[in-house]
């Protein structure tokens, strides 16, 4: 119970620390409504289930052991999280054209039907491949589990369980997330409150894919 404890304590540090999965919650909600919200988090704990999963198989030692195989996911990963940066800021600057010219800002809180449709679906895709697409969690997994150890359990089943408890702890999060974001919904489709998320949500996934290009 113990180890299972500490776990859970670094575990939580990990997830609640602000981080590429993160930033894209906040800028798809701010931009599509809530549910993209809902939709970009389904995306990011998919991705988690799958690279636990990954783990608890040891096919994320194979990757990390592999020089290429994780250079290659570092610079695919660090360019798409530039390339929805570069999205969040050609937001930032069509908010700022339609309060220029002042011209209503389309609501995206309420839109219709299809294109809510739509939003989610592209909200869903961008949480799933920028949680699979970080090298991180996978190195994150392969770090973290060889220092707890549960006993009367095979590798595989402490693997799996310790694997389990970090979904479930990283799903609460994301849902007292939504939770909040549901609470200032109107504050965060505010022009002024959507420039500056936008802005600042594309200068940190651009800083992120940055970092992680030129991280060893």
């Amino acid at each position: 119970m113990t180890e299972l404890i500490g776990f859970a304590a670094v575990s939580l540090v990990i997830i609640v620390v602000p981080g590429p999965d993160l930033v894209l919650l906040l800028a798809n909600t701010a931009r599509s409504g809530r549910r993209a919200g809902i939709a970009t988090a389904a995306g990011i704990m998919l991705g988690n289930a799958v690279l636990a999963a990954a783990a608890v198989a040891g096919l994320t030692a194979l990757l990390t052991a592999s020089e290429f195989g994780y250079t290659a996911l570092r610079v695919a990963g660090a360019a798409y999280l530039v390339h929805l940066g570069v999205q969040a800021l050609a937001d930032l600057v069509r908010l700022r054209r339609s309060n220029a010219a002042g011209a209503p800002v389309h609501d995206h809180a309420r839109p219709a039907q299809p294109a809510a449709g739509r939003g989610a679906r592209v909200s869903f895709r961008q949480g799933l491949i920028s949680n699979l697409l970080n090298p991180k969690v996978a190195a994150f997994y392969l770090s973290l589990f060889p220092q707890f150890a549960l006993p009367d359990l095979t590798p595989t089943a402490e693997h799996t369980v310790l694997a389990g408890l970090f979904w479930l702890l990283a799903l609460l999060w994301y849902v007292l997330v939504l939770v909040f974001l549901a609470r200032v919904e109107a504050v965060l489709h505010r022009p002024g409150f959507r420039q500056g998320l936008a802005g600042v949500s594309g200068v940190g996934l651009i800083g992120l894919g940055a970092a992680l290009a030129l991280r060893d």
